[in-house]
């Protein structure tokens, strides 16, 4: 048995020999591992609590900058023919980011064009039309006037026959009918010659025929009205006078017809009118949609996230870009309410961006209690309460030259409220 032992602690020795350098070793390794993870454990504590950069402020929290992001999408579909952004440009409102294809607007705008132009033709030659016949039917008119005139002169001398001064009277009126006809024969061959010539517009001559025609029938009336004062009246002539101003009559009505189917031609002029307006609101309609294939900025801003690329087709309202707006920036912290006490919506605190070594003045817009899972309990029941977490929003107006949506922030309110 002693021989036994003996030579059982032999064998130890021998094997303790072999491994006691590197179990030597694994335990100065395992020394510096643990005091190499002390220390970047005081470091880690440090960079989460950092010291205030002014005197006075207090580490407050830290979280994420937000931005308010605008989805700007097409109210047409199309396809995108160029975008002229990229994720991170900047953008200034109203600059045109994106440009679609949309040959079914383009041919709705040809088309209102081209049932406005057709408009506008009927529309000019019914206005031609109701002018020329406006001009003739009072011709007619003036002509009908003056035939019943002559018509009922004859009538009356063949009931009553002619004396001396009838007949003298009648030669002044020829004398007078002349002299205005050859007056109005002159006017219109001088206006015909000038409107021929490109001088005046044709509707003065169109004007001075009228008159030179009215004056012809004038004359002839005068001079029928002085040959029936100079002739001997016999039953016949009565008859035939009575006839005659019965279809003078009638001719005077027919033509004031006629000048009421020109006012009729009028309505049909508005009724044209009300379509050049509906077809000019189908042209401006066409055009906005066209308009609509510019996308714009809606605000200045970062291109923060980029939905579609170029040759793609994209429907109405679906989003091609997101800009983050600049200028309405936040952030969002989470802070027990021990810490948070005293602290109100309008309070001035400070807010550090780390990546740009930069501070601003901020105001606290929102308080709000946090989810249940961020309330710590109380542990002694007597003088305790549970300890919820707020939520805290914090705002900022002052510009950060390179600040981006999702940088940190961190939140440093006053030691003591002023």
């Amino acid at each position: 048995m002693k021989q036994l032992l003996q030579r059982w602690m032999k064998s130890a020795a021998r094997i303790l020999g072999v491994v006691w350098k590197p179990l030597l070793g694994l335990v100065f390794f395992s020394v510096v591992v643990t005091m190499g993870y002390r220390w970047l454990s005081l470091q880690a504590t440090a960079s989460a609590e950092p010291v205030p950069a002014a005197q006075g402020w207090r580490y407050f929290g830290e979280g994420a900058v937000e931005a308010t992001e605008v989805n700007v999408s097409s109210k047409i579909p199309g396809r995108i023919a160029s975008l002229s952004v990229d994720e991170g440009d900047p953008v200034r409102q109203g600059e045109v980011i994106a440009v679609l294809e949309s040959e079914e607007i383009s041919a709705k705008v040809r088309q209102a064009q081209a049932g406005l132009q057709a408009t506008d033709a009927q529309m000019e030659q019914a206005r031609l039309a109701v002018e020329l016949e406006a001009l003739r039917t009072e011709d007619q008119v003036r002509q009908a006037k003056a035939a019943l005139e002559a018509a009922r002169a004859k009538w009356e001398m063949a009931q009553n026959g002619a004396r001396p001064e009838e007949i003298r009277q009648a030669e002044q009126a020829v004398e007078a009918a002349r002299a205005q006809f050859m007056v109005a024969q002159k006017t219109w061959n001088r206006l015909e010659a000038l409107a021929k010539e490109g001088v005046i517009p044709q509707q003065k001559a169109d004007e001075a025929e009228g008159a030179f025609l009215a004056a012809q029938a004038q004359l002839q009336a005068a001079e029928a009205k002085l040959q029936l004062v100079r002739d001997a009246v016999r039953k016949e002539e009565k008859q035939a006078a009575w006839a005659g101003l019965k279809a003078a009559e009638a001719n005077l009505q027919l033509a004031e017809h006629a000048r009421m189917q020109v006012e009729l031609r009028k309505r049909d002029i508005d009724a044209l009118r009300a379509k050049q307006l509906a077809n000019w609101a189908q042209v401006e309609e066409a055009q906005a949609y066209l308009k609509q294939t510019l996308l714009r900025a809606p605000a200045d801003g970062v291109v923060s996230r980029k939905m579609a690329e170029t040759g793609e087709t994209v429907a109405a309202g679906m989003p091609i870009l997101t800009i983050a707006q600049q200028g309405q920036w936040w952030v969002e912290v989470f802070v027990d309410e021990s810490v948070a006490g005293g602290i109100q919506r309008g309070d001035t605190v400070q807010v550090e961006f780390p990546s740009l070594g930069k501070r601003v003045d901020a105001k606290v817009t929102r308080i709000l209690p946090a989810a249940d899972f961020a309330t710590k309990r109380a542990t002694n029941e007597r003088g305790s309460f549970d300890s919820r977490s707020l939520q805290l929003r914090v705002e900022w107006k002052e510009p950060v030259q390179g600040l981006v949506k999702g940088m940190t922030a961190r939140v440093y309110a006053r030691k003591e409220r002023k």
